[in-house]
């Protein structure tokens, strides 16, 4: 029976342990989780459905998801892509789906300086400044830029703002 006892402590202690060790894609080695973020982005292209669309998201056990990122995620796309790369709408657009994926929950945003989105402000003023033709980037920077300061985005944020503007 003590050996018992001794065991399920011992279970309990490594799994507390290894709860506590942050996700792969917050490494020291990728600071800015270029590699997750660069992985995510065809599953954008895609349109984000499916499993992996979802997985990518928001994460599963072992791995984690944009949702945990909030200003990472900008951070991240500055340095992936090029000032050419950004003005293409549907460079654009991808890049904005991932920042609002990762502005859904500011609970779920693992690095408390990530959950102010200063880097994520100062890409969406750049977007804006290049997307001026496309209406319809337009809209979703607005939409986009007043959901990140409260962490309320979410697709169906976005399309009933669409729906009334």
């Amino acid at each position: 029976m003590r050996m018992l006892r001794c065991l399920a402590l011992l279970v309990v202690g490594v799994g507390v342990a290894s709860a506590q060790q942050p996700p792969k894609a917050f490494s020291t080695s990728d600071p800015y989780s270029l590699d997750f973020v660069r992985s995510a982005l065809p599953y954008f292209k895609n349109g984000g459905f499916g499993f992996d669309g979802k997985r990518i998201a928001w994460g599963t056990i072992n791995s984690p998801g944009l949702n945990q990122f909030g200003d990472r995620v900008s951070i991240a796309l500055l340095k992936i892509c090029s000032r050419e790369e950004l003005s293409q709408p549907d460079n654009a657009s991808y890049c904005l789906t991932a920042i609002r994926t990762a502005f859904e929950n500011r609970g779920s945003v693992l690095e408390p300086s990530d959950r102010e989105p200063r880097i994520t402000l100062f890409l969406l003023d750049y977007l804006q400044e290049k997307e001026q033709s496309d209406a319809t980037l337009e809209k979703r920077i607005g939409y986009i830029r007043g959901c990140i300061k409260e962490f309320a985005c979410s697709s169906q944020g976005e399309h009933a703002f669409f729906m009334s503007h």
